[in-house]
């Protein structure tokens, strides 16, 4: 790859995943990773969005099935303490879970309820409102959708898709970084062509591989494995 193209490449942060990619991902990005549940993806996610906080960027975590408390509590389990960076506000955890079981949740510095996953024009203002918070005053912004399947399975796939593309949308015009999840085994095949159609980059996992593929590149496929740090690709 050429140096130049390299230089343009923001660095995810991921040991083995940054040399998989050419040295990161181009600004602007949408990267699907997908896979079964409980594959490694929901680690890979919640390290690419601590490593960008790590790196001086921002972040922003959608969680549509859990709360925004266990997505914190889950990254301090690997040592991503998001606490360790002081009192500016560096990230924004929307959650569309909490408020399905406990409506009278407010919204804080950091996290921000939606009342559900089906309300994707609540959601909507809400990343809007998050984006706009963040990116006055950072270069650079990450966007985590855990998961899109969430919304396929509550909502429909046409209105799923919809949202992914208003989202990509949103994040290219700042040049930030975006990765969804989706549930490789539990989506059509019809939903799947049009999702992966929008994407830059997929990154699919299954049984300890992974394998990335980019537009115009060969494909590249390594071993994955979750540590006690987070994940290792080699």
């Amino acid at each position: 790859m050429p140096e130049s193209e390299k230089a343009k490449r923001i660095k995810v942060g991921i040991q083995g995943l940054d040399e998989m990619l050419g040295n990161g991902l181009r600004p602007g990005s949408l990267c699907i990773v997908m896979g079964e549940p409980l594959c490694g993806k929901e680690i890979l996610a919640k390290e690419f969005f601590y490593k960008g906080i790590e790196r001086g960027e921002a972040g922003i975590y959608i969680t549509t099935n859990n709360f925004a408390e266990d997505v914190l509590n889950e990254m301090e389990e690997y040592g991503w303490r998001l606490s360790d960076y002081g009192d500016e506000v560096l990230y924004k955890i929307i959650d569309t879970y909490t408020q399905t079981v406990n409506p009278n949740v407010e919204d804080t510095d950091t996290i921000l309820y939606v009342p559900a996953a089906t309300d994707l024009a609540g959601l909507s203002s809400k990343v809007v409102e998050a984006i706009a918070a963040l990116s006055a005053s950072f270069k650079t912004l990450r966007v985590v959708l855990d998961s899109l399947s969430t919304i396929i399975t509550f909502i429909t796939p046409s209105a799923a898709v919809r949202f992914l593309s208003f989202l990509k949308g949103r994040v290219r015009l700042i040049k930030g970084l975006f990765v969804s999840l989706l549930e490789s085994e539990l989506t059509e095949k019809s939903t799947m062509v049009q999702i992966l159609q929008l994407a830059d980059v997929i990154i699919e996992i299954r049984d300890h591989e992974i394998t990335v593929r980019q537009r115009g590149k060969p494909p590249k496929t390594g071993e994955f494995k979750i540590t006690e740090e987070g994940v290792k690709i080699t």
